[in-house]
């Protein structure tokens, strides 16, 4: 296998080895825009707007917050 092939395969295999997604948007724990956020808390009102907090990655990990999708 030519050297070509090799890294088009090592570049395929890592990125099917990525089951989170990658989005771009703002990170309400460090309040700046970031790749990587997932929704951690949806605010749901009666009458209004509500809202959604995102998180990047290393504020999940610093303040051990769990993505709204991977809850139970």
């Amino acid at each position: 296998m030519d050297e070509g092939k090799q890294d088009q395969n090592a570049a395929t295999s890592q990125s099917a080895a990525t089951t989170e997604p990658t989005t771009y948007g703002y990170c309400s724990w460090h309040r700046g825009y970031t790749a990587g956020i997932r929704v951690i808390e949806v605010v749901e009102q009666a009458s209004g707007p509500g809202g959604v907090q995102s998180a990047c990655g290393p504020c999940r990990e610093q303040y051990g917050l769990v993505p709204y999708a991977d809850r139970p």
